[in-house]
């Protein structure tokens, strides 16, 4: 569902919309309401949602000022403009960002849902364009892709999809929220497996380029699955289904289904992938052979399981690991099952960010020696174990995003979705959630917070700072009047208040 923040200094309008309408039927959920710009904003950093329909006159922050700073960001919202009929010149204004809606008020649910559908509609193109853009992190998109052939690595040996499975990983990748198109090419002998993928890698990068394309072969068949990028697939339904190589016996066959999001799409296809006992991976340019060899997986699977059993005894079921590690002669068999150790021991220890095993997968890839890839891999199990044993106050991934927002406050432009996504390599849904269990507030009450605490420590230092300095330095840009409006909200008192305390 889509999040929708309503923001209107007047309380009974902001309440009047949240009621009025049955947003569930328009597949929105009212994530809640801000009676000020700057409780908006801040509000909007944390949950990041989808839709905003804000008011245009607000203390703090106005209505413009609010989409501006948004559109700074690398948030996809969407917003709807409140105005008075005195205020449409406002409105129009606000077109320079984007903003093609608007609702006078007063108005009625009919006019709301209306424009609603509208906003709804554009927000669904945009996202489904933005799947197609080149990824801002090269890292990110490996790990995702990392990601998503784990799931089907392990998805053929478990004895079932259930919640708890797709439960983990919905943590660290988008499963529910992004439509996915799926595409099959039948009768593919092996011999042309090779051709054929280079020449779909080429085409994706000439006419999509950044899209992650994720493509398994099983037996005479290719399977080729992406995010929804457009409404129209002539072009690409034209070439596969035209695709032509010479030394094929027979001509292949093309069909293309699109699934409402990822989960769908691997809950139907992985039962099916099942049944074959060898499957190969497109995995960065090469083709990775993955072996469905189920009693090894399975033994593999249940002593990760032990490893996170603070009752067993960890030093023997490292033994047990490293001997199964020990008989495997097929190199990619081995990076298949160190993959999966790694991957689902840092999501099963729920402590730390996929991004502490990012740059060891991407090395463990490209060595040779079986005893260096077992030696990383088990070094790194006992690093992970001895984080988790000797884990502070907060989650390890939890005092990076901490860590982080301190060294980069001076970044008005600092979003939780944007070090979730760049940094932790995480969902940011999780992450927020996570962050206010450990912490017990939102990370925009922390956020805002810091920039007032770190304000107050320069003003200690030094009071003859300039306010507009602060307010730059602290991450509120080349906004005086806005840093003193937080800086009231978080203290009771204006800067200049502040500074008259601190002289002598």
């Amino acid at each position: 569902m889509l999040k929708l923040l309503l923001v209107d200094d007047e309380e009974i309008i902001c309440n009047s919309i949240a009621n009025l309408i049955d947003w569930e039927s328009l597949g929105i959920q009212v994530i809640g309401t801000c009676l000020d710009g700057v409780e908006a904003y801040y509000t909007i950093l944390d949950e990041a949602p989808d839709i905003v329909m804000t008011d245009i006159r607000m203390p703090g922050i106005s209505g413009l000022e609010l989409i501006e700073r948004i559109s700074r960001t690398n948030l996809n919202t969407s917003f709807i403009i409140l105005s008075g009929h005195g205020e449409f010149e406002y409105a129009k204004t606000a077109m320079k960002y984007g903003i093609r809606d608007y609702l006078l008020k007063p108005c009625d649910e009919f006019q709301v849902m209306d424009c609603m559908k509208r906003v709804i509609e554009d927000h669904n193109k945009m996202t489904l364009q933005s799947n197609a853009n080149p990824t801002e992190n090269p890292l990110s998109q490996q790990l995702q892709e990392t990601l998503i052939y784990n799931i089907v690595r392990e998805g053929i040996s478990v004895p079932a999809l259930d919640e708890n499975f797709f439960h983990s990983y919905s943590n660290y990748i988008n499963l529910s929220n992004t439509p996915y198109q799926l595409c099959r090419l039948y009768y593919l002998e092996k011999k042309n497996l090779e051709s054929c993928l280079l020449a779909i890698r080429e085409y994706f990068t000439s006419n999509i380029p950044g899209l992650a394309a994720y493509k398994i072969y099983v037996s005479n068949t290719l399977l080729i699955f992406f995010p929804d990028y457009e409404v129209e697939y002539k072009q690409l339904d034209n070439f596969l289904g035209n695709l032509f190589l010479p030394s094929q016996s027979t001509s292949c066959t093309f069909e293309r289904t699109p699934y409402p999001d990822l989960r769908t799409l691997l809950n139907v296809q992985i039962p099916k992938l099942k049944r074959f006992d060898i499957l190969y991976f497109d995995d960065h340019d090469r083709i990775v052979a993955n072996y469905n060899y189920n009693h090894v997986t399975l033994q593999m699977n249940q002593l990760i399981q032990e490893l996170t059993d603070k009752d067993k005894n960890l030093s023997n079921t490292l033994s047990e690991i490293r001997s199964i590690l020990d008989t495997i002669s097929d190199r990619d068999f081995m990076i298949q099952l160190v993959n999966n150790l790694l991957i689902s021991l840092n999501i099963k220890l729920s402590e730390n960010s996929l991004s502490v095993i990012t740059d060891l997968l991407i090395e463990i890839r490209h060595m040779n020696s079986s005893e260096d890839i077992i030696s990383a891999a088990l070094n790194r199990v006992l690093s992970l174990l001895q984080e988790q044993h000797d884990s502070a106050h907060y989650s390890l991934f939890i005092e990076k995003l901490i860590q982080y927002t301190q060294e980069h406050l001076s970044d008005q432009n600092l979003t939780l979705k944007y070090i979730s996504e760049n940094h932790l390599y995480m969902n940011v849904n999780y992450v927020s959630r996570r962050f206010y269990q450990e912490t017990n507030q939102k990370y925009s009450s922390y956020l805002m917070n810091l920039r007032v605490q770190k304000a107050k420590e320069i003003l200690a230092e030094d009071n003859s700072v300039k306010i507009q300095d602060i307010a730059e330095m602290v991450g509120c840009g080349n906004n005086p009047n806005y840093f003193s409006r937080i800086f009231k909200k978080c203290t009771g008192i204006t800067p200049s208040a502040y500074i008259a305390r601190l002289l002598p």
